[in-house]
């Protein structure tokens, strides 16, 4: 019995470590996961600083009316690209178009009543340069002198009231000018037409908006990053950003503002720290990255419009 223990034993101690498969593959396995997986978490995430809270951004501007109007016509449409100076809204000035007759009709009034009192006025010097010199000749009485005297200066008034009114009917027809001028709105940068608001027939407020444009030649990425790791962000560091719509396909960039204030500084409603059941919670402050890529050269590479999500990550070490 104990010849055929010390056989087995014998048997067992004459294999080789490395033939026992059943232990040193899966822990070769193991150590080669770990071991890959370390190395690509220091390769990634080792000295960076990354969010999800990023999205593609763009100047905006919103086309709106200076005056109560019904639109009569809208020579664009969501996706239409515009130019500068482009006319993009016209509105109705049929009211517009009667007080512009009604000023013109004033302002000639407003001339000729100027005219009427220069000759009065061309008559009234002439008659007080005669009754002066007879005056001083003691033709005339000094009443009568007087007379001449007072009706000249009133002529100098009449002539003086008649020059401002002229003016005022200039400046009364110039504010019906600019009124019908902003019957056309224009397209204020070059752009895409991204929202419509109203529609031909509709009448729209003062500043009610209309049209949005943005200007999708200049954009940047906005992110929100933690405040804990806002120290060690500078101005031009190099960014990866990463578009979910192309599925995370890679573009570059550069820090080009940090943000001065945080985001929820202007948010709806602003965080209020100063009652007593008070939750700290991490703040994130808005950073400016720009793109080195941001619209399609070709047909094969990807577009890249406002509001997109994207991911950015950076190294800070």
């Amino acid at each position: 019995m104990d010849d055929n223990n010390k056989n087995n034993e014998e048997t067992i101690d004459s294999v080789p470590l490395l033939s026992r498969k059943r232990v040193m593959v899966p822990a070769f396995i193991a150590l080669f996961v770990l071991t890959v997986s370390a190395l690509y978490w220091y390769l990634n995430f080792s000295g960076t600083v990354s969010t999800d809270d990023a999205y593609i951004d763009g100047n905006r501007v919103t086309i709106s009316s200076k005056y109560l109007g019904r639109i009569t016509q809208l020579t664009v449409d969501e996706g239409s690209v515009v130019k500068q100076g482009d006319v993009l809204v016209r509105l109705d000035v049929s009211d517009l178009s009667a007080q512009e007759k009604q000023a013109k009709a004033s302002l000639e009034y407003a001339k000729q009543n100027a005219e009427l009192a220069r000759v009065n006025l061309e008559k009234a010097q002439e008659d007080y340069t005669r009754g002066e010199t007879q005056f001083n000749n003691a033709i005339i009485a000094k009443e009568q002198f007087d007379h001449t005297t007072k009706a000249f200066e009133a002529a100098k008034a009449q002539s003086a009231i008649a020059s401002a009114q002229v003016e005022t009917a200039k400046a009364q027809l110039g504010v019906v000018d600019t009124q019908l001028a902003n019957m056309v709105i224009m397209a204020p940068m070059d752009g895409v037409v991204s929202k419509r608001w109203a529609l031909p027939g509709d009448v729209v407020q003062m500043a009610q908006p209309i049209l949005s444009i943005y200007d999708i030649d200049h954009l940047w990425v906005t992110a929100n990053l933690e405040e804990t790791n806002f120290s060690q962000l500078k101005l031009g560091q190099h960014v990866h950003i990463y578009v979910d719509s192309y599925g995370g396909k890679k573009f570059d960039g550069k820090i080009i503002q940090l943000g001065s204030n945080t985001a929820g500084q202007f948010s709806l409603i602003p965080p209020n720290n100063a009652s007593g059941n008070f939750t700290k919670i991490t703040q994130r402050i808005p950073v400016k990255i720009s793109i080195a890529y941001v619209g399609p050269k070709n047909k094969a590479e990807p577009e890249l419009v406002p509001g997109m999500s994207v991911e950015v990550k950076l190294k800070v070490k």
